[in-house]
């Protein structure tokens, strides 16, 4: 049963095309890798970042499996299927044993450190059982990062310094049990035995996956958490005003395109994030060495920069979902014409993707300029802003023949590549502080500036890209 369920999600072409193409693109970056490291040098964050590369594709896989083993394990299956849980809970805790294995052979090839990838891995194997069951932990790493940042020396240093003394042999001894009896509970927790709790939460389980997959739309307040309806109420001031007679025809489109077009909320979180860094920042200066505090400065930056592509890449998957209000809109009398409806709605979204790409940058440089105590612009900030550019590229699209069903998960691979290559710059660039940085990003702001015109000019001969998916229904 358990070799039928594994290849079950293997010939589901659907949820694991996206998968493929990852493992190649994961494994074309590994050989690049050892070329330049055997052309030019291997520096000293390139066997780590080879170690996440390689280990986050393993667990990818794992999760995509998990999560087609949780959707399974229903609550009435759990209770009559013989044998069906059991089955489900020893393949998923092989497959997380397996990967977790790999995860320390690697980092003893890699790194020398059999024992402490033993224990991480482990640990993040059980975190991302757990987090499967309780949504709420998703928001722990972002903790995690956050709340390292306010210590004066990392604390991975005085962690394996105290590991150190005890001795690597006998620390993986007693984490190995101890993680054994977590990841026993992790596993049960994950998949009930049946019962309320159980259909309880695979309702709201249910709810979320149709959410994602835009069969059910939530259009209650807050994501339908009555305690978050506040953050409901800018919209709400800005869709009465938009109503009124002689409202500009762009911003009326952009409320059949879904609440995530309107911007509102990531130029908010822009603002705040800027304060908030800006005064992380200002006080790490003062506290700790200054390579530290500039690969923090630019990771803050890069985490400041994404809100551009969370915003192109939300608007641009959710507005299919929509396609019955965009067909009602084309009825109305505030409509444009369907020879201006590709000028009318594209317009404004690049409008608000570039207004928004220009406040970030801005932020950025204010962040700089508090960290360092003067105004300077930082050849790894003009790089960070050239390369978050291309993806205003993901609004400029044919929505008629948007496929109905979005995969979620692209969003959640690029921004994690994305990330990747933001530690991989910082590092780079107080490793090789000599390198051309100005000239990289002023071209990659000439070829986006270029690829953008044509992609206009060629949706502008398009037939109305509204209602959206018509031609993929």
């Amino acid at each position: 049963m358990n070799r039928q369920l594994v290849t079950q999600v293997l010939r589901d072409r659907a949820s694991c095309g996206l998968l493929v193409r990852l493992s190649w693109f994961v494994g074309a970056c590994a050989v690049g890798q050892l070329i330049f490291a055997y052309t030019v040098g291997n520096p000293a964050f390139g066997n780590l970042l080879m170690l996440f590369l390689v280990c986050g594709l393993a667990y990818l896989w794992c999760g995509a499996i998990l999560k087609s083993s949780v959707q399974q394990n229903l609550p009435s299956n759990a209770v009559l299927v013989p044998g069906l849980r059991s089955s489900l809970m020893r393949m998923t805790a092989v497959l997380y044993l397996v990967a977790t294995l790999f995860t320390a052979a690697l980092s003893w090839l890699l790194l020398d450190r059999p024992g402490y990838g033993l224990l991480g891995a482990g640990l993040f194997s059980i975190y991302v059982l757990y987090a499967q069951r309780y949504n709420w932990l998703n928001l722990l790493p972002s903790v995690i990062v956050v709340g390292s940042m306010w210590i004066t020396k990392h604390p991975m240093d005085k962690l394996l310094a105290a590991a150190d003394t005890v001795g690597e042999p006998l620390v993986t001894a007693i984490g190995a049990v101890l993680l054994a009896l977590l990841g026993r509970h992790a596993l049960h927790a994950v998949f009930p035995r049946g019962g309320d709790r159980h259909f309880a939460w695979h309702q709201c389980f249910s709810r979320q996956l149709a959410r994602a997959k835009g069969t059910v739309l939530n259009t209650e307040p807050g994501g339908g958490m009555r305690w978050l309806a506040w953050l409901r109420m800018p919209y709400n001031a800005a869709l009465r005003f938009d109503s009124r007679r002689g409202a500009a025809q762009g911003r009326q489109m952009m409320h059949v395109l879904g609440t995530s077009a309107h911007d509102g909320g990531v130029i908010a979180y822009a603002l705040v994030s800027v304060i908030a860094m800006s005064w992380a920042g200002r006080y790490l200066a003062s506290q700790t060495d200054q390579i530290f505090v500039m690969v923090c400065s630019t990771m803050m930056q890069g985490m400041l920069m994404m809100s551009v592509l969370m915003y192109a890449a939300t608007v641009a998957t959710q507005m299919v979902r929509y396609s019955g209000e965009q067909g009602l809109y084309r009825l109305t009398p505030a409509a444009p014409a369907t020879a201006q409806i590709n000028r009318v709605l594209l317009g404004t979204l690049m409008f608000r993707c570039l207004r928004l790409w220009g406040l970030s940058v801005l932020a950025i440089v204010c962040i700089d300029m508090i960290v360092l105590g003067q105004f300077e612009l930082r050849g790894i900030t003009f790089v960070l802003a050239m390369l978050m550019l291309p993806f205003a590229g993901l609004l400029l699209r044919d929505y008629a023949s948007a496929p109905l069903q979005q995969n979620s998960l692209l969003t959640v691979a690029v921004s994690t590549l994305v990330v990747v290559i933001y530690i991989t710059l910082a590092v780079v660039d107080q490793t090789y502080p000599g390198l051309p940085l100005f000239w990289f990003g002023g071209a990659v702001g000439v070829a986006t500036v270029v690829a953008l015109r044509l992609r206009w000019q060629q949706l502008m001969a398009s037939p109305a890209a509204l209602p959206s998916g018509r031609m993929a229904a």
